[in-house]
């Protein structure tokens, strides 16, 4: 999907990246153990021959920066796994829910999967540091394993290299509610929805900084190629709600939610929730995009003006004729 056509170049760039970085450090490493073997066999000369393993000793009695051999091993490793990642291709950013199946399990495992290339890395980075032979009661490093590495073991910097997926799941399990916990960093998930679904599936996935969108077609999905955080958008049937709810929009919901469709609550069950559920899911879709009431201004109160004194009141006229003789001009 040309959408996240940027988004898998960030993250394929990051991990040729880095594979590139281990070889390297291999070849420098293999290299200087190479030449430093030939010069030991050269002066051992036959002593050597059937006895000793010169390149062993080549890399127990080499410089300071020497790689342990367990260092070497990790470096190998990572290397493989950075290698097998590549070379899956696009195969790696589609994911196939099977009819009955779980989309959240789904997407977890293929992020798992394509969260080896961290964990390839630490690996890597974590080697490269060992430099010369490891003390005999040194603790091991922790270096995460390379056979899955979780969403919830990401950091902050790995979730924004998320690897975007495009998750094509039926109508009657589409129950997306568990995805919530992937959508951090820029992890960008577009769901094609084959068959009839609930009206609002992705309701409940609105939060004031992920953007999410609902269409029936592809047109609709461009604002995720622009927005840098977390996104996630379904292809629907036309029977389906339509809205974007975009995080650039302000501070309200009100603000950032735009409904373009919104159909009539269903009175059967669809995709595992209830009619009542997906009225809810409606109806929370329309409050979070109701605008606050135009309140009429409020004027002032009008404050009224005090009765003119009785005019036979001789007190009141004599009070009044002072006042009128007074030079008050000059008071500050």
């Amino acid at each position: 999907m040309s959408v996240l056509a940027t988004p898998i170049e960030h993250y394929r760039s990051a991990v040729a990246a880095t594979l590139e970085e281990v070889r390297s450090s291999l070849d420098a490493h293999h290299s200087g153990t190479t030449g430093r073997a030939a010069q030991l066999r050269a002066e051992l000369g036959w002593f050597a021959e059937g006895r000793i393993d010169v390149g062993k000793l080549a890399g127990l009695l080499g410089e300071e920066q020497t790689l342990d051999p367990v260092a070497v091993g990790d470096l190998e490793r990572a290397a493989a796994t950075l290698t097998a990642i590549v070379s899956s291709g696009d195969a790696l950013f589609h994911v196939q829910v099977p009819p009955g199946g779980d989309v959240t399990v789904a997407v977890v495992a293929r992020l798992a999967e394509a969260g080896r290339a961290f964990a390839a890395a630490r690996m890597a980075v974590a080697a490269s540091r060992r430099l010369g032979p490891r003390a005999p009661n040194a603790a091991p490093d922790r270096v995460p394993g390379l056979d899955a590495f979780g969403f919830a073991r990401w950091n902050a910097a790995e979730r924004r290299m998320a690897p975007p997926l495009v998750v094509t799941v039926g109508g009657e399990d589409l129950r997306p509610a568990g995805l919530a916990d992937v959508l951090d960093g820029g992890q960008k998930i577009v769901l094609v929805v084959e068959g009839e679904c609930a009206p609002a599936p992705l309701a409940r996935l609105i939060t004031p900084t992920t953007l999410v969108i609902q269409t029936d077609a592809d047109a609709g999905l461009d604002p995720l190629a622009h927005w840098p955080g977390a996104a996630i958008a379904a292809v629907v049937p036309a029977s389906a709600a339509r809205f974007e709810h975009h995080p650039a929009g302000g501070g309200e919901a009100w603000r950032r939610l735009t409904l373009h469709y919104v159909p009539t609550p269903p009175r059967t069950a669809a995709g595992g929730l209830s009619a009542a559920q997906q009225a809810e899911d409606l109806r929370q879709l329309a409050a979070l995009a109701a605008s606050p009431p135009v309140l009429p201004e409020r004027e002032a109160p009008a404050f009224a003006a005090a009765p003119p004194p009785p005019a036979g009141d001789p007190v009141d006229r004599l009070a009044a004729w002072l006042l009128q003789q007074a030079n008050l001009t000059d008071l500050p």
